[in-house]
Order: C-alpha cells, then structure tokens, then sequence
C-alpha cells in the first residue's frame, strides 16, 4: 500500500466548509435538488419493477459511454493515462488503481482535453466499463445509492430495522430549527440533510440562539437542514461492500484534557509539542474559537483536571486528531449492527458514518449511533491510519465483480 497525500483538497475562503471548499450556489442548487429527487426515488425504490428498470439503465448506460469515448478518443477529446497511478484524481481512485494492477486487471484514467479527470475505465471479461473512482458492475442493484446520501431518510430506514441512529429532524425555516433544538435535546447537531466532509456543520449547540445561526449557515449548502443528538465519542467509517464490513476507521479530533493548571492555549501548545510526526499542528482558527465558546470555553479558560474538550468538530490528524484503523479489534456485536444496517439500505458499496466513544467494547452498554450513509465513500481512509493494520477495500470492490452475489 502506497504512501500518498492523504487528501487532495486545500482551504479555500469559507471556515465553514474546512478544507473541502465548495461554490455555494452550485452546492446549494444541486444538494437541494438531490434532496427532493432522493425523497421520491426512495419512495421507488421498494418496488421491483423499479429496480429492474434500474439495473437495465445502468447497463445501457455503460454500453453507452463505451460507444461515446470510442468516438471522443477518436477525435482526439478523450485520452486515456493508463501507466501513471501517481495521477488519480484522488486517493480512494489509487488504491482502486493498485488493486487492479496487483490482479492483472487493465484499468485508465479518463482525460478530457487532457485534463486530469475522476473517471476511469476497466477491461473486464473482455468489455470496457466505466465509472466514477469506485467501480460497481452495472448487474448488481444500486437503485438506494441514489437515496442513501440523505442523512434523514437513512436514519429512517435503520430506525425501522432495530439500528440505533441519533435523535433526528428535518426543518427548513428558523421557527423549525428552534423546535427541532427543543425536541432533540440539551445539545444538538446541526448540518445539511445531504452534504458530505463536515461542510457547513455546527456541533456542541446548547442554545436556540447558537441552533439558529446553525441552520442559517447550514442552510447556505441546502434548503433541507438536519437537527441530531450530539454524541459523543469518535467519528467512525465503517465501509461496507456486498454486504460484509471491509474496513473499520476511527478518527478523533484534535483534543486536550484538563489539568487543572493550564490553560486551553497552553494545552494546545502542549499537544503541538508532544505531536507524532504524522500529525498536523494545531493552528487555532475562528471556527476552534466558535466551538471552544459553544462549550463555555476561551482560548484562556483553563479546564478542569481529566475534563476533555474537543477543539474542533474536524476530525484525523490533518486537524490535529488521530486516527485507527479497527478492522479487526471492532466488537463483533457493533460489526453485527453495522452489516445489518448495510442488509436495510441495500446497496453494493456503503460507508456508513457513526459515533460511537469505544468500538472495540459492547455497543449495547453505550449511547451511540449511525449518524450518515455514502454512495460514493472515501475507502481510502482504511489504507493510512496512524495507529492499526490498515485495511484493503479495494480488494472486497473487485471482489465484486466476480462472485457474482447481489447487494
């Protein structure tokens, strides 16, 4: 497993949307939109006839681009890098990449103009197929994958199939956000229903005030806004494919605990000095303050002695965090729940998002839960942890393609 940039994004303008920028307008306008087409494909979905139609839409659409880049290479729009792994538009594409490679499969990288693009193709059984960065073969049924981003409609599905998610709502205007605070509870999670790398989420609100300018700041992303329980714990991917959990990844964010003695700045100087050599600094920025204040703390508030305090709602040591990869240590009761929510959404590439404070001990002895699901997850997490025996993901997706078994 190769050695990489662990991300391939950089901070733009916006503290809300970390180091993942986005265009606001475009984001809010296609989030939204996916919002509501999700709402009524999921209520689609269940009906057979609908997936049937979707597993022969999938086919004719591969079908399809193999006709359209044939003719695009042909006049010269579409070219094709197919030695060069180094230029994957992303990580979780590499690894897809290396994996191929390690099993003889021929795998390229889409240009277009020659510019560098997150689309790839793979010779499979003889026959070209495309795809965007995680390749799932056009047989198997992904219908849900066009739901399963929408953070409120999960957490109904595995609401109903026994699978503990946080305390949810779903609003749209101030008045809703206020209730929504009051009917969750004493400190909520405010984030868009569909929005992925932490954009635009406020965590640790303890007051209708600080959940208002939530859904103020999470609504510049989406129309539809998600109020949840705060949990706590640290923020888990667990990556589930075909149905069996392929990787299991921890990341906490950057914190410190309480001596008693010390003060908050001081004690992020402290870890900062003490850091392992793969962890970022902590630079304290104004999204640190606004979190440092929604738990009554300033930069010179001293905390109490074994008081930990969060910094940052970010997670992995990009943020000063740390992160494991539990694959084999998870408790086989959490692994139980985990593929059981990944029978409920049914789909052939999962990553499921939870909060869970030990993941290696009972989960039925802990307040924790499955907090997002995504179509299109960053496997890649699995092959860098700081601490663990990284997983191959990669590997269980080409599996896929041979065993023949449906999502």
């Amino acid at each position: 497993m190769s050695e990489f940039a662990e991300y391939k994004e950089r901070a733009g303008s916006c503290p809300y949307c970390g180091n993942s920028p986005t265009n606001h307008i475009f984001t809010y306008v296609t989030q939204t939109f996916a919002t509501i087409m999700g709402i009524g494909i999921h209520k689609l979905s269940e009906r057979k006839w609908f997936k049937a139609i979707s597993i022969v839409i999938n086919t004719f659409l591969n079908i399809l681009s193999r006709h359209h880049y044939f003719f695009s290479s042909g006049m010269s729009i579409v070219t094709f890098n197919s030695t060069d792994v180094s230029k994957a538009k992303s990580y979780r594409s590499q690894v897809v990449w290396e994996e191929a490679k390690r099993r003889g499969i021929q795998m390229e990288q889409i240009l277009i103009y020659r510019k560098l693009t997150d689309l790839y193709r793979a010779k499979i059984r003889g026959k070209w197929f495309y795809f965007d960065s995680i390749p799932m073969p056009a047989e198997l049924d992904q219908t849900n994958a066009l739901w399963m981003d929408d953070k409120f409609l999960v957490k109904e599905v595995l609401s109903a199939h026994d699978v503990p998610v946080p305390k949810y709502v779903m609003v749209t205007t101030e008045n809703g956000a206020r209730r929504g605070f009051e009917n969750v509870g004493s400190m909520v999670i405010v984030k868009p229903r569909v929005g992925s790398r932490g954009r635009h989420t406020t965590t640790h609100i303890k007051t209708v005030e600080d959940a208002v300018k939530a859904f103020k700041s999470a609504q510049v992303l989406n129309h539809f806004v998600s109020i949840e329980e705060h949990l706590h714990g640290s923020v888990c991917r667990a990556t589930v494919i075909n149905g069996k959990l392929a990787g299991f990844f921890e990341a906490k964010p950057p914190r410190i605990v309480g001596d008693g003695l010390l003060t908050v700045n001081q004690l992020v100087a402290k870890n900062n000095a003490n850091r392992l050599e793969r962890v970022q600094e902590i630079f304290i920025t104004s999204e640190h303050v606004d979190v440092l204040k929604r738990q009554g703390y300033t930069l010179d508030s001293v905390p109490e002695k074994g008081v930990r305090v969060d910094l940052i709602q970010r997670t992995g040591r990009l943020f000063g965090g740390e992160t494991r990869e539990l694959l084999s240590t998870v408790h086989p009761k959490l692994r139980s729940y985990i593929e059981k929510a990944g029978v409920a959404v049914a789909a052939p590439v999962i990553g499921f998002d939870l909060i869970i404070e030990n993941p290696e001990t009972d989960p039925d002895t802990q307040r924790w839960g499955i907090i997002e699901a995504n179509s299109l997850p960053f496997i890649d997490l699995h092959y860098l942890p700081l601490h663990g025996t990284p997983s191959n993901p990669a590997s269980a997706v080409w599996d896929m393609w041979f065993e023949k078994k449906t999502a």
